[in-house]
């Protein structure tokens, strides 16, 4: 409790007391300074202070104190030879400045012959105490200038005066008070360690039980505390607690501050709950709230204060347990700081407060009221004179995040306009290198990705990378706020790369976010969402490249994010889902069952949890039909038992996700292509012509969706060949022949699609063409098949992946070859045999450097050598195919 020790306390400081009187009485009496000079005794004080620092109300515990530290050090100093004894003089001088008007007659005759000899202690007044009067340029809305002048003033006085001034802690730490509230934050790195040294200094020269120290104390933690905010240094952060920690035990009941102390502190503890995820320091700092509100006066006007920080800590609490409870108590919280505040300032910003936790009320329960509400206490904030560039700038960028929030829900254009103005002037009223300034680049970016989203103007996602970078730029390596940007950027550039196709966005994709992973402790809560960010990106790049080794790296980040989220996260279903989709895919290229199991296993939980009116849920339906007809068609080729509960399902998944959408949306194409390819498997299985003929009708219908030029043509053209030619074997009717001709034919000539899907396309155009007899269009098709080899085996593809594609087009060169002579051209025979063997023998000797320890090292350089290496790749395929 604030102010108030225990009585085992009191009895330790007691005994501390007594035996720090014992040292020094032995000194003094006998002329003996071993005691004294003993190398426990410097720990003895120290311990003495600390301990003494609970119990602020005792007069008389104080003077006792007091007494024996200035005496302690005093003698210590004239019992060590110089220079040693400087030190414990200093210390004892500051302590006498405390005693000698409490006490005239404990001090020695040479300290207060000091003492009179300085006009500080006689009334004369030498410019220390009129410079300390700055408390007032402590409040919002002074100007930069007056506080610089302020500031040269109290450093002027604090050279020139006495260095035993009794205003002398005063005014350092109003000083170190005035470094950090400039702008928000103190202007340079130097000014941070000068604001950190002069409230440290401050804490030296006061003694237990003074009226200000918790004050003090409470601005050293301050300092810190913003240095922490700009380095990222841990160090900072934890004496930054201790000093707040100190505070509290200081900090005498009904204090006149208390509730501006408080809160000071409470800040500081959230601050170290949300980097270590102790629950304990979140209800500690709760505890700090209660307890000020508790003691306060009705009047007090820091009650609408406490209350909000009551709403923010309880919010946080929500966050961590996902216990509904403390998400309502937070908003009423909230509320009644609004209603309470008895200044414009404290009403505006317990609206700022209200907004974030009716947006985050809406995130869980999804009433658009919460929404509404957000938005208008949000907007009343901002019609107030802002409290400071600090809370306007809040304002804003929650505005921002609310409007964005309702546009995706509600779908106003102006909303999103409105977030990025308000996202604009967050960045705009931010200073330079302030630690808010990267949050609000960060928030900025996320609107403008959003409106790109709805308008597809590139414009707007580039610009939201490069504002992306600044916050990067601007924010310290290592950090957790560094990894969260980081996260989001990568998440940029796979949507920019899958807008544009540029190799070098979804190379920076995967860096960033393997560095987010990297700089995210395991038990940080944002470490599950940047372990999902690094699996996406790996399996984006897996898709379009088909390297092995993305899968091998992705799935153990997926598996250790299912393991981290907590059975209520929003995005459980799509971790789920991609966890399953990269095992499936990871079967397909080693088919191993286990990770088969495990796919369908994963893609049937992720359909469960989700929503049943949720827009993904057609997509997660479909991605488990792909799995259940993937283990359905293993089970036929290694001659086990096909499941027909497994058929079944299949296809009853592949109708559901076509009936879950609209008839013109987007991803229709894509689950009509997933139908198609569940009756086709049923067709395989029971021999049913109906399944056939509809999975051909599916398919053509997906096809007829697609825009011209889409890349998805390719493979969904496969697909649909392969039901053609199955029901050209059947019934053996041409026409069927000759529309799967037609459309691997098309497939191959695509360079929009993959060029896995490209060369398997042509390898069957040159199959099927043979079997008909048609020896020129086989021979074309097989061709074109060997010519796609180089791109489909590039050298970014893993030794695993290039193993795999040797193994999978091991028949190619030879089918090749035999077709050429049957063609009566033996020299082209040759040459495609010679072709195929140089390709994959060339890919397999190349000496590939593994960049993983580089990345990790030295993650600059690793990227700048991939886009190198991927520069390269495109020159020596100056057609760009793939």
């Amino acid at each position: 409790m604030t102010g108030q020790g225990t009585s085992a306390v009191r009895a330790e400081v007691y005994g501390m007391l007594r035996e720090v009187h014992v040292r020094t009485t032995a000194f003094v009496t006998d002329g003996n300074p071993a005691p004294l000079l003993a190398q426990d005794t410097e720990g003895l004080l120290k311990r003495l202070r600390w301990a003494a620092e609970s119990f602020p109300t005792d007069g008389r515990l104080a003077l006792g104190v007091l007494r024996e530290l200035s005496r302690a050090h005093w003698f210590r100093s004239l019992a060590l030879p110089d220079p040693h004894g400087q030190a414990d003089f200093d210390v004892a001088m500051l302590l006498f400045v405390h005693l000698w008007p409490l006490a005239p007659g404990m001090a020695p005759p040479e300290v207060r012959e000091a003492f009179e000899a300085v006009d500080g202690f006689t009334g004369a007044d030498d410019g220390l105490r009129t410079a300390g009067q700055v408390g007032a340029l402590l409040r919002p809305g002074v100007s930069e200038t007056e506080r610089s002048a302020a500031t040269d003033r109290l450093r002027e006085a604090l050279r020139t005066s006495s260095g035993w001034h009794p205003a002398r802690a005063m005014c350092l730490s109003n000083l170190s008070a005035l470094l950090c509230a400039r702008s928000g934050a103190a202007d340079s790195d130097a000014d941070l360690d000068e604001a950190v040294g002069a409230a440290a200094e401050a804490v030296v020269a006061t003694p237990p039980g003074h009226s200000n120290l918790a004050a003090y104390l409470t601005n050293l933690g301050f300092a810190l505390h913003r240095r922490y905010e700009r380095r990222a240094d841990a160090d900072d952060l934890e004496q930054a607690v201790g000093a707040m920690r100190r505070a509290r035990r200081a900090l005498p009941p009904h204090h006149s501050e208390q509730g501006t102390l408080s809160h000071n502190i409470s800040l500081v503890l959230d601050t170290w709950f949300k980097k270590s995820g102790d629950l304990a320091v979140l209800d500690e700092a709760l505890d700090v709230v209660r307890s000020a509100i508790t003691a306060i006066e009705d009047t007090d006007p820091s009650r609408s204060t406490l209350f909000s920080d009551l709403g923010l800590l309880l919010k946080s609490r929500y966050e961590r347990l996902g216990d509904l409870g403390n998400l309502q108590k937070s908003v009423d919280s909230q509320r009644l700081a609004v209603r309470v505040a008895s200044h414009d300032d404290d009403r505006a910003t317990a609206r700022i407060n209200l907004g974030a936790v009716l947006l985050t009320r809406f995130e869980r329960l999804g009433s658009p009221e919460d929404l509404d509400e957000a938005t208008e206490a949000l907007r009343s904030a901002l019609l107030t004179p802002p409290a400071s560039y600090e809370d306007r700038g809040f304002a804003l960028l929650n505005k921002s995040l609310v409007l964005q929030t309702r546009y995706e829900h509600q779908g106003n254009l102006a909303d999103l306009t409105e977030a990025i103005d308000a996202g604009q002037e967050a960045v705009d009223v931010s200073p330079p290198r302030s630690p808010a300034r990267a949050a609000r680049l960060s928030g900025l970016a996320v609107a403008l990705r959003t409106r790109f989203e709805a308008t597809g103007d590139r414009g707007d996602l580039d610009r939201a990378i490069e504002l992306g970078r600044q916050a990067l730029e601007e924010t310290p390596p290592g950090s957790l706020e560094a990894a969260a940007y980081l996260a989001n950027l990568s998440n940029r550039y796979r949507i920019r790369f899958e807008h544009s196709g540029d190799w070098a966005d979804l190379t920076e994709a995967v860096r960033a976010a393997r560095l987010s992973v990297l700089w995210t402790p395991g038990d940080a809560p944002m470490a599950c969402h940047h372990l999902v960010n690094l699996a996406v990106a790996l399996l984006t790049r897996y898709e379009h490249f088909g390297d092995l080794d993305d899968l091998e790296e992705g799935i153990p980040a997926g598996r250790k994010a299912v393991r981290m989220a907590s059975p209520g996260d929003p995005s459980l279903p799509r971790l789920l889902t991609d966890l399953g989709i990269m095992l499936r895919l990871y079967f397909e290229r080693t088919y191993e069952p286990a990770a088969l199991t495990e796919a369908v296993s994963w893609s049937r939980e992720a359909v469960q949890v989700t929503a049943p009116d949720d827009p993904r849920l057609a997509g997660r339906t479909s991605n488990l039909s792909v799995a259940l007809q993937t283990r359905c068609q293993f089970a036929r080729i290694t001659g086990g038992t096909v499941g027909a509960d497994d058929i079944t399902e299949a296809v009853e998944c592949g109708h559901r996700a076509v009936d879950l959408v609209a008839a013109q949306d987007p991803h229709r194409a894509q689950y009509l292509t997933v139908l198609g390819n569940a009756l086709r498997t049923r067709f395989e299985q029971s021999g049913d012509h109906t399944s056939l003929d509809e999975s051909i009708a599916a398919l053509r219908q997906a096809q007829g969706l697609l825009p011209a030029g889409d890349p998805r043509h390719v493979r969904l053209l496969v697909h649909k060949g392969r039901s053609l030619q199955a029901r050209f074997a059947e019934g053996g009717d041409p026409r069927d022949a000759d529309e799967a001709l037609v459309g691997w034919q098309s497939a191959a000539a695509n360079r929009t699609g993959a060029a896995t899907d490209r060369a398997h396309a042509a390898e069957s155009w040159g199959a099927l063409a043979a079997f008909l007899g048609r020896t020129r269009s086989a021979l074309d098709g097989y061709t074109a098949a060997v010519g796609l080899l180089p791109v489909a085996a590039w050298r970014g593809v893993g030794k695993t992946s290039l193993e795999r594609l040797i193994a999978d087009r091991s028949s190619l060169s030879g089918a090749a070859a035999a077709c050429a002579m049957q063609a009566g051209e033996p020299e082209t025979g040759v040459e495609l045999l010679e072709q195929a063997r140089g390709i994959m023998w060339a890919q397999l000797l190349e000496i590939r450097t593994d960049l993983t320890r580089l990345a990790e090292r030295h993650p600059e350089v690793a990227a700048r050598l991939e886009r190198v290496r991927g520069a390269l790749d495109r020159f020596a395929w100056p057609q760009g195919e793939g």
